[in-house]
């Protein structure tokens, strides 16, 4: 299944660039970099620099770039669960 602005939420998404366009902790806005893990509650970014930040999902907006160069805004709430369980839905329900 292609990866779209509709679907990412059932996708993987380690190894997305990603951009926290805004978040409860207002030191954690503008970092980008790509995600280099994932779990339930967080978001592992490695940024240029190689630093990687973690980052509570359901505190923040994010926007993706997907594989077609497009950029996805998503709210944190709606990934916030544990990735294999959000990628096994997503073949339950085809």
């Amino acid at each position: 299944m292609r990866i779209t602005g509709k679907n990412i939420v059932k996708h993987e998404l380690i190894g997305l660039p990603v951009k926290v366009v805004k978040h409860v902790n207002r030191l954690l806005e503008n970092i980008e970099g790509r995600v280099w893990w994932e779990t339930k509650n967080m978001l592992w970014i490695k940024r240029e620099d190689s630093r990687v930040v973690k980052v509570f999902k359901a505190s923040g907006v994010f926007m993706f770039r997907l594989p077609d160069n497009t950029w996805v805004k998503v709210n944190g709430e709606l990934i916030n669960h544990r990735p294999e369980d959000r990628v096994k839905e997503a073949f339950r329900r085809g």
